[in-house]
């Protein structure tokens, strides 16, 4: 799941939203500009923000160079403003020829037939052996493939190094388990001089509008959001209820972090320094590095049952509309982006690992390895379930904090949240 902060320097939506949208849908399939008949053009949309935008078309511009028969041209927007077009788009003669997107949508789209199948290009390219398998897994609905995976990161326990120092904690020696991790967090969690609200939290611990944290946790102590087909909620097994209860705890009676973070206020609460931990991915460090925290990586501690953390991924994905000659120079750019050169530059630009298992990154951005060392233990969330969003956004997120909270005790609230799951589950089929 990629997190957008703002709209990128050449982004091709350079008008308020309202505006573009009519302009792309209008553009998308014929585009105004006369092109020779030789060329075959290709629209692209993205909603990468942070670093990635002008990685990601110095790579296009690569391609185009390399390749004069094809021109891709990419429309950048907020996410906001790309989800909420992207169907009508496909539904309309518009739409993009290639899509980068969240790879949690893709059986959303790939069951309301707007996406290509890929298992050609998977059966044809020899790179897709090398590709990440939770990526993989990731873009795969009903036992195909819809997409080649784009990007893929683990996340990483991120803790201030000075804070450690401060309380006592060695900062070369980060949390090996989840006893350590809670003894790290209480002691890294200071009261104001009336013991209330904490100046300082051992964690920020978003828990919406953010990259999935929460699933790591029930993870740890082998509960999960779903059981393993997919075929219903996982909230009332004993383990995901214990893990509930344990950082509900940690949270509400210790307050080791802030209730009701988003994602951005997470990052924020760490980059001032008033948290010393949280779990996030890459695009978080340019800006802790650019605020001149002085922080550190590490692998997130693992739980009583397992470790585990979340891989996530983006996709590239192809219009189901493609004439098999848009098709074909559409596969020759996914065969461009997965290459290693073009891998290498990503990570040079971007601080996101290789979307290759046999590509580890070179010196140029020395973290790219920290994310990467985790790839093989990173897994996808729900990979295949066509509604996430309403699974994860709509009642596992809002449960989560209702419980925080004190609005309903963990037993309660799960089980309400199993009982809608499962309704939606059976609506999905």
């Amino acid at each position: 799941m990629s997190v957008s902060r703002q709209v990128p320097r050449r982004a091709v939506v350079r008008a308020a939203a309202a505006g573009v949208v009519g302009a792309l849908l209008a553009g998308c399939g014929a585009g105004a500009r006369p092109v020779s008949r030789s060329v075959v053009r290709l629209s692209f949309w993205s909603g990468h923000a942070g670093p990635a935008p002008a990685t990601l078309e110095a790579i296009v511009d690569e391609f185009n160079a390399a390749n004069p028969d094809v021109r891709i041209e990419v429309s950048l927007m907020p996410w906001d403003v790309f989800f909420q077009n992207l169907l009508p788009a496909y539904f309309s003669e518009g739409g993009p020829d290639l899509a980068a997107f969240d790879s949690t949508r893709v059986a959303q789209y790939a069951k309301k037939g707007v996406l290509a199948p890929v298992d050609d290009w998977f059966a044809a390219d020899p790179a897709a052996d090398a590709l990440v398998t939770a990526a993989v897994d990731a873009v795969t609905y009903q036992g195909v493939r819809y997409a080649v995976p784009m990007t893929f990161t683990s996340l990483k326990l991120c803790y201030n190094r000075a804070l450690f120092t401060e309380a006592g904690l060695d900062p070369d020696r980060p949390p090996i388990n989840w006893d350590e991790w809670r003894d790290a967090m209480t002691e890294l969690t200071v009261d104001d001089d009336e013991g209330d609200i904490p100046v300082q939290y051992g964690m920020a611990i978003p828990d919406h509008d953010t990259i999935p944290v929460w699933p790591i946790l029930l993870w740890g102590h082998g509960g999960d959001v779903l059981e393993a087909d997919g075929s219903r909620s996982a909230l009332t097994r004993p383990e995901s209820i214990t893990a509930v209860r344990t950082w509900a705890d940690l949270v509400t009676r210790r307050k080791v972090s802030p209730i009701g973070l988003s994602g951005a206020e997470s990052e924020e609460l760490f980059r001032t320094g008033e948290a010393a931990m949280t779990i996030t991915g890459p695009w978080a460090t340019g800006g802790f590095r650019d605020a001149g925290v002085d922080f550190d990586l590490a692998p997130v501690p693992p739980g009583p049952v397992r470790q585990a953390t979340l891989g996530s991924t983006t996709s590239l994905a192809l219009s189901a509309k493609l004439t098999p000659e848009k098709k074909q120079a559409a596969q020759r750019f996914l065969t461009f982006w997965v290459g290693e050169q073009a891998q290498q530059s990503w990570m040079k630009g971007t601080g996101y690992p290789s979307i290759r298992l046999d590509q580890y990154p070179s010196n140029d951005n020395p973290l790219v390895g920290e994310f990467a060392d985790d790839a093989r233990l990173a897994q996808p969330l729900m990979p295949g379930t066509v509604e996430f969003a309403k699974i994860h956004d709509d009642v596992f997120e809002p449960a989560i904090r209702d419980v925080v909270t004190g609005k309903v005790g963990v037993d309660d609230g799960m089980a309400a949240a199993s009982r809608r799951i499962d309704e939606i589950l059976a609506g999905s089929r």
